[in-house]
């Protein structure tokens, strides 16, 4: 499988090897790498994050470090919203290198896919990558130099709080709910049952469906009617298939019974979704 790669020299856009982009983005974004670190911050929003194969559910105060290197990808709903932000070890001098190797390995040793903060340190990353993004767009007089600085003290904010944070690692059953939620993202248009997915987890139903519910925050079924109306919704925003096609092809056998839960979901029918998009273009 070919693996798309992006090098952050074709991103930035300044002379300061730095990224930072504030975004919200499509329901997926397929597997790719880059030649430089990635973090991630989720602000609002939830979906699946992959790093190197293994997902992991992706909430508010969650900031994904990405080494160079790792293959990613996600999935995401529409309210989605977070920072992103990518550097390699140029941005660094020489006494600063410490910095870098915490997200990119430290001493040989794994680092955690992810960190989740709390509240209080929620705000306060928020706020360090609001000020980034200001300063890097900005035209003040020596604003990349200070921009630099924002960037060196956030991550050491990042770090010196990070042991407070739980780290997270892949434990078997989140490898087991990887392949699980790859699985539903790559067969909506399908039937999709508990059991089935039971059987592709290892686990009895009943255990299952508990564990699910413990690590993606939905019930099985829930999960699965939110994925099919998110595509439904890329669908009807980014193709020109009919209503009773795009039901068909997101598991929505009827199409009278997609209209009703669309509606119930997004407060508005397929069609008029449809044309509010159109209507803001």
């Amino acid at each position: 499988m070919d693996i798309l790669e992006f090098k952050i020299e074709e991103l930035f856009k300044t002379s300061l090897p730095l990224v930072v982009q504030k975004l919200q983005t499509p329901y997926y974004q397929k597997i790719h790498l880059h030649n430089a670190v990635e973090l991630v911050y989720i602000r609002h929003g939830a979906g699946w994050c992959a790093v190197n194969g293994t997902i992991y559910p992706m909430f508010a105060g969650d900031l994904y470090v990405i080494p160079v290197g790792a293959t990613h990808e996600y999935y995401s709903d529409t309210s989605l919203n977070y920072v992103n932000c990518l550097f390699d070890a140029t941005v660094f001098h020489a006494d600063e290198m410490d910095i870098f190797n915490f997200f990119n390995g430290r001493n040989g040793q794994d680092l955690p896919d992810k960190y989740t903060f709390g509240p209080d340190l929620q705000q306060k990353i928020a706020a360090g990558f609001d000020e980034l993004d200001r300063e890097m767009n900005s035209i003040h007089p020596f604003h990349l130099q200070y921009s630099r600085s924002i960037f060196i003290e956030l991550l050491i904010f990042i770090i010196r709080h990070a042991t407070a944070a739980p780290g997270v690692k892949a434990s078997h059953a989140q490898k087991r709910l990887g392949r699980v939620l790859s699985f539903i993202n790559d067969n909506l248009d399908k039937k999709l049952s508990l059991k089935s997915l039971a059987e592709l987890s290892g686990y009895a139903p009943y255990y299952f469906g508990k564990l699910f519910r413990r690590e993606i925050g939905y019930s099985v079924t829930g999960y699965i009617c939110k994925c099919r109306l998110e595509r439904a919704a890329y669908e009807l925003e980014n193709t020109a298939m009919t209503v009773d096609e795009i039901a068909v092809r997101t598991g929505f056998f009827d199409a009278s019974y997609f209209i009703k839960v669309f509606k119930k979901y997004f407060d508005m029918t397929p069609s008029d979704f449809r044309n509010r998009i159109r209507n803001k273009q």
